[in-house]
């Protein structure tokens, strides 16, 4: 299977992480032409956004969850979805609020990121809607090395890389605490981490965006 993606994309990370969990062999690229935007990338993936899932027929599949859900269809084991329909509810209502309620803050205040043109009203509001999210997060998760259930599953694949996004969002506003105001979400980091396929991912992906960002 072909990756199209970069490695400081946290939407990226989010498949890279259900590839390794799973233990699915891949191969990472960039866009074909070096852009999304490129006409042999847009003839491969129309919506122009990466990662793209290349399998090996040909068939290109889009959008880090619906590659997710994919992998967890055509390789079924090791499952990324808890054995109980509860603790299945608990992972899609872990990756709904951080779809819903982080992510598209943290991306707004990305746009905010030079200080000459920042408006601070923005900054604010959305600041508050970031911790209002991480806020729901925490609600139905576990303090634990793993999100939901004690496996690794899909809510981890989700959740993590986010985390690595609200992390960069804290520097660029200097707030280098405030994944740490929420006791819950940074402890399961703290231990998730110390898990060898999610510390790596962690590690490289934070450090492509470092790097990425200046």
């Amino acid at each position: 299977m072909k990756l199209y993606a970069v490695t400081h994309s946290p939407f990226a990370a989010r498949v890279s992480l259900a590839l390794r969990l799973k233990g699915v062999p891949y191969e990472q690229a960039p866009p074909p032409g070096g852009s999304t935007r490129s006409p042999e990338y847009l003839a491969i993936n129309p919506i122009g956004k990466l990662p793209v899932l290349v399998l090996p027929d040909g068939t290109a599949i889009a959008e880090s969850e619906t590659i997710i859900d994919y992998l967890e269809d055509s390789v079924p084991q090791p499952s990324l979805l808890p054995a109980g329909a509860q603790e299945r509810v608990r992972v899609r209502n872990a990756v709904r609020t951080a779809e819903s309620y982080v992510v598209p803050a943290a991306l707004r205040l990305f746009r905010q990121m030079k200080p000459e043109t920042r408006d601070a009203g923005v900054v604010a509001a959305e600041l508050a809607q970031l911790r209002n999210g991480l806020t729901l997060v925490e609600h139905f998760i576990d303090d634990a090395a793993f999100a939901v259930g004690g496996k690794a599953s899909k809510a981890d694949c989700i959740l993590l890389p986010t985390v690595i996004l609200c992390t960069l969002v804290g520097r660029i506003f200097d707030l280098p605490e405030l994944v740490a105001e929420f006791p819950r979400l940074s402890s399961y980091v703290a231990k998730a981490r110390t898990n060898p396929d999610m510390g790596s991912i962690w590690d490289e992906t934070e450090a492509a965006l470092r790097a990425f960002l200046g």
